[in-house]
C-alpha cells in the first residue's frame, strides 16, 4: 500500500514539475509586422513618390527583461514582390545592403524592440536599426503604381525557448 502512495506522490510530482516549464504560450511576447509612412502612420496603401517605412516590433508585455537571440531573417526581411498579371511575380528586392548579427537583442519589460527601415533611403530619417546597413547611393527608387506585398517567415528565441515559425505578409498599394 505504501509502495503504490508513493509511486502515485513521485509520478503526481514528476508531472507538476513538467507541466510547469514554459512552453511557447507562456511567453508574454508579441509580434507585429506593418507598414508605416514618414510621419509614423500605420497605413496599407501610399502615393506613388511616398516613401514606405517598414516596421517589425516584438512586444514585451511582461514585467521581466526578455532576451531574443539574433533573428533577423535571411534575405526576405522586408523583400517587396509584385504579383502580375500573367501568374508571375517580381522581385523589388530588399532595403538594405547587409543585415549584420548581434548575440542578443534586448526587450526590457513592458517595452518594444522595433526595427524600422525605409523603402527609400534618405540622409533626413533616423529610421535604420543597427542591423541593417545600407549605401546611401543605393535605394533611390520609389515603387511604381500597383499592388505588392512583402512577407516573410521566423521562429524566434527568446528564453530558451524556442516558438514555432511565424508567417507575416503584408499587402499593400501604390496608387
Amino acid at each position: 500500500m505504501k509502495k503504490n502512495g508513493l509511486a502515485l506522490l513521485l509520478f503526481t510530482l514528476i508531472l507538476v514539475i513538467v507541466s510547469c516549464k514554459k512552453d511557447n504560450s507562456d511567453l508574454p511576447i508579441e509580434y507585429k509586422f506593418v507598414l508605416l509612412d514618414t510621419l509614423g502612420n500605420e497605413k496599407t496603401v501610399f502615393n506613388e513618390g511616398e516613401n514606405i517605412i517598414f516596421s517589425f516590433q516584438v512586444i514585451n508585455k511582461g514585467l521581466e527583461d526578455q532576451f531574443l537571440e539574433n533573428f533577423l531573417p535571411n534575405n526576405d526581411f522586408f523583400r517587396i514582390y509584385q504579383p502580375t498579371t500573367n501568374e508571375e511575380t517580381l522581385d523589388y528586392g530588399i532595403p538594405y545592403d547587409v543585415i549584420c548579427e548581434i548575440g542578443y537583442f534586448t526587450i526590457p519589460a513592458n517595452d518594444t524592440l522595433e526595427i524600422n527601415c525605409p523603402w527609400v533611403n534618405s540622409e533626413n530619417n533616423n529610421f535604420y536599426f543597427s542591423c541593417l546597413i545600407t549605401d546611401t547611393a543605393l535605394h533611390e527608387t520609389f515603387l511604381p503604381i500597383g499592388n505588392f506585398y512583402t512577407n516573410f517567415e521566423q521562429s524566434f528565441k527568446i528564453a530558451d525557448i524556442k516558438t514555432e515559425t511565424k508567417h507575416f505578409k503584408i499587402n499593400f498599394t501604390i496608387k
